[in-house]
């Protein structure tokens, strides 16, 4: 009888050492690597997780200006306002007078800020070039083909036609013809002073 209640009673003990190992394993915990501690009984392997790909860098534009844009062509040289012999080729453009009906925007087919206004005319070296002119307007003009539109006497190729001093009166027409010269950048404005810095400036390129 003694043997047996020896028995039972070392049961009863490791019952009770292995309940209280299971209770207090949800509180006790071991470092594992990194990690401050893990619990001994609710401890479960760890994924590391996966390293982030390094981010490429930009692809550089073309032009600097955006991928795939074509980059903006070169400025054109000014012109010296030389002379150039006849090729034989004749060209004609005509051109209108237009002021607004407050005396504040001018231009030449337009007043300045519309689509239309001063269009680039473009000729070559040696061109005869005939311009018609009309003056629709109620203001006296004048045109010319100038190296500098901030000097209506820069005037070149003797394209001029009438003057600040004997202008175009309003309602009048009338024709210039001249051989362009060499190339670069020039400008057609009205050379009465003051009216191509109210819009009457458009580029004249001789190629």
């Amino acid at each position: 009888m003694k043997f047996r209640w020896w028995y039972v009673s070392m049961g009863a003990t490791g019952a009770l050492i292995l309940g209280s190992m299971m209770y207090l394993g949800t509180f006790l915990c071991l470092p594992v690597e990194q990690d401050s501690c893990v619990s001994l009984f609710n401890a479960e392997p760890t994924i590391p997780a996966a390293p982030t790909p390094p981010v490429p860098p930009p692809i550089p534009p073309l032009d600097g200006g955006g991928i795939g844009v074509p980059p903006p062509p070169p400025p054109i040289p000014a012109g010296t306002g030389k002379t150039a012999a006849p090729n034989g080729k004749k060209i004609d453009f005509t051109l209108s007078f237009q002021v607004s009906s407050d005396f504040s925007k001018y231009g030449f087919n337009a007043t300045i800020g519309s689509q239309t206004a001063n269009p680039d005319i473009k000729v070559h070296s040696g061109d005869t070039v005939t311009f018609h002119l009309t003056n629709p307007s109620h203001s006296f003009h004048a045109f010319g083909i100038v190296i500098n539109p901030d000097d209506p006497n820069s005037i070149v190729w003797n394209s001029a036609y009438k003057t600040a001093d004997s202008p175009m009166k309003p309602g009048e027409s009338g024709d210039v013809t001249f051989v362009a010269g060499t190339t670069g950048l020039y400008h057609y404005i009205c050379t009465v002073p003051g009216h191509a810095a109210l819009g009457m400036d458009g580029n004249f390129i001789v190629e």
